[in-house]
């Protein structure tokens, strides 16, 4: 009669064990980073929705519309017949995509009834810059109000 030897033995284990760590070490900072890239990919698309929300916004309803940085939040107003703003929508992505806002020149970017930005004492465009971790991405406006990614990262 013949006896099997079917199994794995504890040195085997080991091993295995051993190379799943040391593979994990390795990737586990490739992850984290791009994590941190989804989160300002989606943050900077959200950016430029708004944006380009205000602009037709403006252009729809015949009144000027704003997109408003106020720290990590963006807003989108437009002007009621009264005069004042009424909020269109608001958003905060420091809670929900962990990333920092950063605006210039102003917090402010307005459209004009006609869509126009309304850059009167803007020498740049205004661009909003999107942050985590190190991993850094831009929305500009530019020329008369079209939103541009590959435009800001040429301007970087």
């Amino acid at each position: 009669m013949k006896r099997s030897d079917a199994g794995v033995t504890l040195v085997e284990m080991v091993i295995v064990f051993a190379l799943i760590g040391i593979i994990t070490a390795i990737s586990l900072p490739k992850l984290a980073n791009s994590t941190d890239v989804l989160a300002v990919r989606s943050a900077r698309q959200e950016v430029a929705s708004y944006i380009s929300q205000a602009r037709a916004l403006s252009i729809q309803t015949g009144r000027i519309a704003r997109f408003i940085r106020n720290g990590n939040s963006i807003q989108l107003t437009v002007t009621n017949t009264s005069g004042g703003s009424t909020l269109i929508g608001s958003q905060n992505l420091g809670s929900g995509n962990g990333v920092t806002l950063a605006a210039s020149p102003s917090d402010t970017i307005t459209f004009d009834p006609r869509g126009v930005l309304l850059a009167g004492a803007f020498v740049t465009s205004p661009k909003i810059r999107v942050s985590r971790n190190g991993v850094q991405d831009s929305v500009c406006v530019v020329g008369w109000g079209k939103v541009s990614i590959s435009q800001c990262q040429l301007a970087q």
